[in-house]
């Protein structure tokens, strides 16, 4: 809507631009007559200018487009208006390429131009620059174009922000030569940029985004700028102070005497030390933790008809005790349990109004880990994670941690051993190794009668709460354990338990004079983890085409009934037949999408969880291939993560990318001892990596380790 004295009036008229583009003319409470623009689907922006008496708005089709007010109402007057439907071609046109969000018509001796922008030739006059005493300045989201009053493009400049508001500031010198405009800028973040010449000059941020915005004077003070947010709040602000046009330096008299400051930092550091050990006193009430891990149950051996947390496969009760160490008594503990997927827990905080001290005064509280039912996924990791925090008296959080480590008999049955196998990991000892009745004995006294009778002491075959089987074969006269499956998924929490519990069993035992080493006869499974990496990126894919597919059946749907709530809000309106079609159709399709990304995100995160197991089930078999200790292991494991994400910001394809070639260029250089080998390094192709990249980087890394070990 605008105001103004359309072609010369003595009052105000108003002009408001409909949803489907017409022009409605108001004078006081009469409707004076009606004008249908062409090429709107959706309202644009629309201004008037008073001095030209024109007209501007911005169609659907990203055309700018002006009309003359005298030859609007010329037409309607004649007597050929009513045939061709109180339509008129405007007096020109330009189409921008973008949407238009404002239209502003400024004043000016010469045209706005900048040091960044592009300004435009006139064609009338070769090598001179347009002037013209009316500029009109466009705004969009991403833009900013300055056209004259007949329609030739001045000036265009880019933003690297996303713009929402604009307005023009007058300059308030009086000077000829520094006349000109100041551009008011609001971005999406809520922050005000002035702009002179296409040069920020000052910049301030907003308590809140706004969504209209005007500049007026208060009591003969110019610079007021009236905020609106969408809340409906309004606010006053003003522009600050001007900056300071001079520099200042720091005279020669005025020396700082460093020792004086060496001194006084000095002291500070000691009154800071006095007072952490007072406060290292203070703060000897602590909580310690300890978990135990109660006997697995089945479902099945359970009675339960709720559908949350009860229908799982295996469930398992998990206590923690809580004590408080100090002399104090301690108020609003608060205790988190965190599981690796796919294991729920029932509840995962819990608080505690007061734990009073003392040994005996130990609080126990209680919880359920469970499996969901029907559950395909490998767990991504056997740690869980309890965490305790409590509010010192400085108002400062105390937090105590504690890591459990789930058991084997959660995950896994003992069932009759399998032959058959696609996937196989022989591993090699240099100890004699023990009989598997006794390296699993706590695994065997949770399995029925008939299952301990099928298990030998060099068979023994374990069941995922997936379903895959993953059969363990030890050779006592070779030394060797095969483990073997038909994915390779599963492979890799029984073989870490293999690992571990050997480990463990020979810790300080030096019968032949010798730690215990591992040898790993078979390749590394990169292409197993490339083939995962490639599912993953393939439903990353399809699910983001599908969220931009609901965007699109979105719009369309919103704009549909936005042109049938117009059209049944007419006094007359005509047949709606063809509309209600229209948007049944729609919301058909729209709900067909909705379920369509569902079955894509559960598939994505299916491929996620299938890429964390089998970069485990690599980590795994490359930190026994190439011997690597626990700080080699831990270095490549915080550049190849097992945790995978679901955001479309940073995907673990590019984050993976981005950390292993850093991972390289720093092994580089530590080699070669040169700092130029980071410094030539081009930072761009850090940015984007795709499926490719990752595993030439991946391959490099794995190459770079088994040189520097010396394997052929």
């Amino acid at each position: 809507m605008v105001i103004g004295r359309f072609g010369g009036a003595k009052f105000d008229k108003i002009c408001v631009l409909s949803i489907d583009g017409e022009l409605l003319f108001l004078d006081q409470h009469e409707c004076i007559f009606r004008w249908q623009l062409d090429g709107f689907l959706l309202p644009g922006p629309l201004t008037y200018c008073p001095r030209s008496d024109l007209f501007f708005t911005c169609n659907s089709s990203f055309d700018l487009q002006c009309y003359d007010y005298q030859s609007i109402a010329a037409a309607h007057q004649a007597k050929n208006a009513i045939t061709v439907k109180n339509r008129s071609a405007p007096n020109w046109k330009l189409c921008i390429g973008e949407a238009a969000l404002q239209i502003l018509t400024v004043e000016t001796s010469s045209p706005l131009s900048g040091r960044h922008g592009h300004l435009v030739q006139s064609s009338s006059k070769p090598g001179s620059t347009i002037s013209s005493d009316i500029q009109i300045v466009l705004l969009s989201s991403q833009s900013l174009f300055v056209l004259s009053r007949d329609g030739q493009l001045v000036f265009h400049q880019r933003f690297n922000f996303t713009a929402v508001l604009c307005n023009a500031v007058l300059s308030p010198s009086t000077k000829i030569e520094d006349s000109g405009v100041n551009l008011l800028i609001v971005d999406t973040s809520g922050c005000l940029m002035i702009y002179r010449n296409m040069q920020i000059v000052w910049a301030s941020r907003c308590d809140e985004i706004p969504v209209a915005l005007s500049i007026v004077p208060f009591r003969n003070v110019d610079g007021h700028v009236i905020l609106l947010s969408k809340n409906g709040a309004l606010c006053i602000n003003n522009l600050g102070t001007e900056p300071a046009n001079r520099n200042f330096g720091v005279s020669g008299e005025n020396l700082l005497d460093y020792g004086e400051m060496q001194h006084e930092i000095n002291e500070i550091s000691t009154s800071k030390r006095a007072s952490n050990v007072g406060q290292r006193v203070n703060s000897a009430a602590m909580v310690k933790i300890e978990v135990q891990i109660g006997e697995r149950s089945h479902m099945n051996q359970l009675s339960s008809t709720t559908k949350n947390h009860n229908e799982a496969s295996r469930r398992t009760e998990l206590r923690v005790f809580v004590t408080a160490t100090g002399s104090e008594s301690l108020q609003n503990i608060t205790v988190m349990i965190r599981t690796p997927a796919p294991v729920i827990c029932q509840d995962n905080c819990i608080s505690i109004p007061l734990l009073p001290c003392g040994k005996d005064a130990t609080i126990m509280v209680s919880t359920v880990i469970c499996i969901p039912r029907d559950c395909t996924v490998i767990p991504t990791s056997s740690k869980a994670s309890v965490i305790a925090s409590n509010p010192t008296p400085s108002g400062e959080q105390h937090v105590a941690a504690y890591e459990v480590h789930l058991p084997l008999s959660f995950f896994c049955d003992i069932v009759p051993p399998e032959k058959n196998a696609s996937h196989k990991v022989t591993l090699e000892m240099n100890y004699p190794p023990p009989r598997l009745r006794d390296l699993f004995e706590d695994v065997l006294l949770r399995t029925s009668k008939e299952t301990d009778a099928a298990t030998t002491s060099d068979v023994m075959s374990f069941r995922h709460h997936s379903g895959d089987n993953v059969t363990v074969v030890v050779s006592k006269n070779a030394g060797r354990f095969r483990l073997q499956s038909t994915r390779y998924e599963p492979i890799w929490l029984v073989l870490s338990e293999v690992v571990k519990r050997l480990q463990s069993r020979y810790t300080g035992d030096l019968v032949q004079n010798a730690a215990l080493r591992f040898v790993l006869h078979c390749q590394l499974p990169l292409q197993d983890l490339f083939s995962s990496l490639d599912a993953q990126e393939k439903a990353r894919v399809e699910y983001s085409a599908q969220d931009s597919f609901l965007g699109f059946r979105a719009r369309q749907l919103r704009a549909a009934q936005k042109r049938l709530l117009y059209r049944y809000n007419e006094k007359c309106p005509s047949c709606l037949f063809y509309l209600d079609d229209y948007i049944e159709k729609t919301c058909s399709r729209v709900m067909t999408t909705v379920a369509k990304i569902e079955c894509r995100h559960s598939a994505l995160i299916d491929a996620g969880y299938s890429l964390a197991a089998a970069t485990n089930y690599f980590l795994l078999l490359m930190k026994l291939r190439l011997n690597m200790n626990e700080a080699e292991m831990s270095t490549v494991r915080g550049h190849i993560p097992i945790h995978i994400g679901t955001s479309e910001d940073q995907t673990w394809n590019e984050w993976t990318c981005v950390a292993v070639m850093m991972l390289l260029k720093s092994l580089r250089k530590s080699a070669s001892g040169k700092p130029s080998d980071w410094q030539h390094f081009d930072r761009t192709q850090m940015i984007g990596g795709n499926i490719l990249q990752t595993k030439k980087q991946i391959a490099l890394l794995v190459d770079r380790f088994r040189r520097h070990t010396g394997e052929e």
